[in-house]
């Protein structure tokens, strides 16, 4: 059978290049890949599309798997079966694939703040999907999983977690990004009327943190923002209900770091604990900028300072891809905890 899968629309012709890049690499390393027999990249009226196809004789079982995956991709947003024929009606034609999930907060959440440094959604959605697709949580990737971002920013990773379902976790050095993101999420759920309860620990000596429990009575999800360093994030997650233990952590690196130095003196503190922290069968995933530091001095780093099997073939290669004119090359990297 063939699927013809809607490479996700972009506003801008650079965020369009992109995402055509990620989508045959996010497809498949996501629970669809062991069953893709070939990739194709065509054009349907104007559109981008993937021409992906799978045993046949698995058919009932592809439709159920991708009525509740495509939700979830990031690069991939629409999915059709595609036939050459019907009858004696020539194609192509296209059957649409109807969606079987509804995200636990709107998607816009992630959209709606834009602020200095912020990565494109769909980007994040991809590098979070290879973080949970990787490890032992792949077949659950449906259910709440605890996702750490260590080094969050203004929360677009956290609010895509939330969105999926799952619990989301983060640290950031900067205070003033720590309140403007509360103050965010306060305002947006207020606005949207979505049911929240609210902890502000001023107190803290370890740096200030909100707690956020939101949804309705018996369905809430977790979202927690500490404010400091991110080598102390055990730390900063102890005391929260569940405590520092994480299915997945999902880190974006700051651009701005122009020499390999200084990726390796934070990571060399960090990648430690944040082993630590995971789950057996969790991930962790990061992005760099890869114009600046090869992936072969990365590689290195999570061998020097951690027993995580990185992923480092396949399709896990393939996620390079151009940013501007400034980031020629950004990669990344997925490795998984023993079980």
């Amino acid at each position: 059978m063939k699927i013809a899968l809607k490479i996700t629309p972009q506003r801008n012709t650079q965020y369009a290049d992109m995402t055509a890049l990620l989508a045959p690499p996010e497809l498949l390393t996501s629970p669809a890949g062991g069953l893709i027999q070939d990739i194709q990249a065509i054009t349907l009226a104007g559109q981008k599309y993937l021409l992906v196809t799978f045993d046949e004789a698995h058919a009932s079982q592809i439709r159920s798997l991708l009525s509740t995956l495509i939700p979830r991709l990031g690069a991939l947003s629409e999915g059709y079966e595609y036939f050459d024929q019907l009858g004696d009606i020539a194609g192509p034609l296209l059957r649409p694939i109807e969606p079987q999930f509804t995200p636990f907060i709107p998607w816009e959440m992630s959209e709606a703040r834009r602020y200095r440094g912020k990565t494109n959604e769909t980007f994040t959605r991809v590098l979070l999907n290879a973080a949970i697709f990787a490890g032992r949580y792949e077949t659950t990737s449906t259910d709440r999983l605890r996702i750490l971002d260590p080094l969050c920013g203004g929360g677009t990773t956290l609010f895509l977690c939330l969105a999926l379902g799952h619990d989301a976790f983060g640290i950031e050095l900067n205070r003033q990004d720590v309140d403007t993101t509360a103050v965010f999420v306060r305002q947006y759920l207020e606005g949207e009327r979505i049911r929240f309860k609210e902890t502000d620990e001023r107190g803290r000596r370890s740096g200030r943190r909100y707690q956020f429990e939101i949804g309705p009575k018996g369905n809430t999800r977790q979202l927690v923002l500490a404010n400091g360093d991110t080598r102390d994030a055990v730390l900063h997650m102890r005391e929260v209900v569940g405590g520092p233990h994480m299915h997945a952590i999902v880190g974006d690196l700051p651009y701005g770091i122009q020499h390999f130095a200084e990726i390796a003196a934070l990571l060399s503190k960090a990648l430690p604990v944040w082993e630590s922290m995971l789950l057996p069968g969790g991930t962790l995933a990061l992005a760099w900028n890869a114009t600046r530091v090869e992936r072969t001095d990365m590689l290195a780093l999570l061998q020097e300072h951690t027993q995580l099997q990185v992923l480092n073939e396949g399709p896990y290669t393939q996620f390079v891809h151009p940013v501007d004119r400034v980031i020629k090359r950004r990669d990344l990297l997925v490795a998984v905890k023993a079980s």
